[in-house]
């Protein structure tokens, strides 16, 4: 388990390592007799940041999977694994794509000073609650084939996402502050209103994710989260080598592909870490801490940020 300095000194050196864990490679931050130095050469950019270059060049176009149940809408920016809007209307999702390719692109270290307009190349509609973030969509590039090279890239990426969102809890000081701003009953039960919470809720879905495959893990609550998003990578990779992306998994009234799992995965870990990074920002206003961290680049816009509290106000 890296120390929160640490964690934040990877996250801005952006150097990296591999190691194997059983089939594939894993993309790990690089680290130097206790500290991490960001490297110059041909060797300082691998894994997440060589993949990182061609999302870039794949956001000449943006294009947006919808879905809705006509009450909310949830977009999910194809090119870009894991990236989405939300939305009370159709416009209002759009209107938030080049934000978040921003933000996504900036999480990678990389930078993109204009985007084309983005486009709906796909609309599902469905019955669940979608104002709610819950979602069901296959995407048509979920089901497209996948080369190795495509899938490796996928899984170093899912797992870096889960190294960020790792290092975004471990730099909270905090974990146990309730925000009754987020007492309420959802579509899978009551809200999460701690940062803490939200973190085991992500953990505790990594297994979920898994089980669409009709596969299962020996859940271990000992596991760090990092270990257990690694093993059940390693699991859909041995999937992979047998079918490749070709097969559909029908689990729940719900279809699945491996790209969509490991889409799913950075998506979870995006909108949760979100949900974290409006937390601390409520913490900061109220005057509780000075300053948080947020790996991920959210660069949270306005109209998503915390509401903002009086100095001095009491505990909500």
């Amino acid at each position: 388990m890296y120390s929160r300095l640490l964690l934040e000194e990877i996250l801005e050196s952006k150097s990296f390592s591999y190691f194997h864990n059983g089939t594939y490679k894993f993309c790990v931050p690089r680290r130097s007799v206790g500290t991490v130095k960001a490297t110059k050469g041909k060797n300082s950019i691998v894994g997440v940041l060589s993949l990182a270059r061609d999302l870039r060049r794949a956001t000449d176009s943006l294009s947006v999977a919808m879905e809705t149940n006509g009450k909310g809408f949830h977009g999910f920016i194809v090119e870009l694994p894991g990236a989405f809007v939300r939305g009370g209307t159709e416009q209002e999702a759009v209107s938030k794509v080049h934000w978040e390719a921003r933000s996504y692109l900036k999480w990678l270290g990389q930078k993109r000073i204009s985007f084309p307009k983005p486009r709906i190349v796909q609309t599902h509609r469905c019955t669940l609650m979608v104002e709610d973030a819950d979602c069901e969509i296959l995407l048509v590039d979920d089901k497209r084939p996948m080369s190795e090279q495509e899938f490796r890239s996928l899984v170093e990426l899912a797992s870096f996402s889960g190294l960020t969102f790792n290092a975004l809890f471990d730099s909270v000081r905090l974990k146990d502050w309730v925000d009754e701003a987020r007492i309420r009953t959802t579509f899978y039960g009551q809200n999460k209103k701690t940062i803490r919470e939200i973190f085991e809720h992500v953990n505790q879905t990594q297994y979920y994710y898994l089980s669409r495959t009709g596969l299962s893990l020996r859940e271990d609550e000992a596991d760090p989260f990092t270990k257990v998003r690694a093993n059940i990578l390693d699991e859909v990779g041995f999937l992979f080598r047998e079918n490749g992306n070709s097969k559909t998994y029908a689990i729940d009234s719900e279809e699945w592909t491996l790209k969509k799992i490991l889409r799913r995965f950075i998506w979870h870990d995006r909108i949760h870490g979100k949900a974290i990074v409006r937390i601390l920002e409520k913490q900061r206003q109220l005057g509780f801490i000075q300053r948080y961290q947020d790996p991920f680049k959210f660069e949270m816009r306005p109209d998503e940020s915390a509401t903002t509290y009086p100095p001095g106000s009491p505990l909500k």
